[in-house]
């Protein structure tokens, strides 16, 4: 194009060629919007998750379950029922430690790690605390021990620990496997 066309195109002599197209000014208020459907979601298929057959709930209110707590708090201790243990040898180090047999160690399963620290805590107590959480009598209930002893449950899980020198996680793992 040369300079004379667009002159004349700009002083307006010369209307624009066929073919092109003219540029419409709108003013700000007017806003042109397209029409378009609204997009629907798409909706996927519901995911079915096939349940498996009920299961037996395993029962937490056990002995050994108990035992298997109680274990945790505190430490081992054989020849005794409950023992007060001084650890420290000056006054600003010294701190009191309790450790538990079996019986006690499930003891402090079921009611707390404190519940041995009480000044009234004794073996008849333990036997009879633990039998009616347990839903028997532990004192009463006869049991042939792995060594072939016959004996009540109470007295063998303290004599495992004592006598044959058992830990407590293996006295917990026989009890399970007699069912308690």
């Amino acid at each position: 194009m040369t300079s004379r066309t667009t002159l004349s195109r700009w002083l307006g002599k010369q209307k624009p060629a066929s073919g092109t197209t003219a540029l419409t000014v709108h003013s700000p208020n007017e806003v042109i919007v397209p029409q378009r459907p609204l997009p629907i979601p798409h909706q996927p298929e519901p995911i079915i998750i096939p349940l498996p057959p009920n299961e037996p709930q395993t029962q937490t209110e056990t002995l050994s379950n108990f035992l298997r707590i109680g274990r945790l708090y505190h430490p081992l201790c054989r020849n005794n029922f409950v023992e007060r243990v001084q650890i420290g040898y000056y006054a600003y180090e010294r701190r009191e430690e309790w450790r538990t047999c079996a019986l006690a160690a499930a003891y402090a399963g079921a009611f707390g790690p404190q519940a041995i620290e009480r000044p009234d805590f004794s073996y008849s107590m333990a036997v009879w605390r633990l039998s009616q959480r347990v839903g028997f009598d532990i004192g009463q209930r006869q049991v042939i021990g792995p060594t072939g002893r016959h004996s009540n449950l109470a007295d063998e899980m303290i004599k495992l620990v004592d006598e044959n020198l058992w830990t407590r996680a293996g006295v917990a793992d026989w009890v399970e496997s007699l069912g308690f």
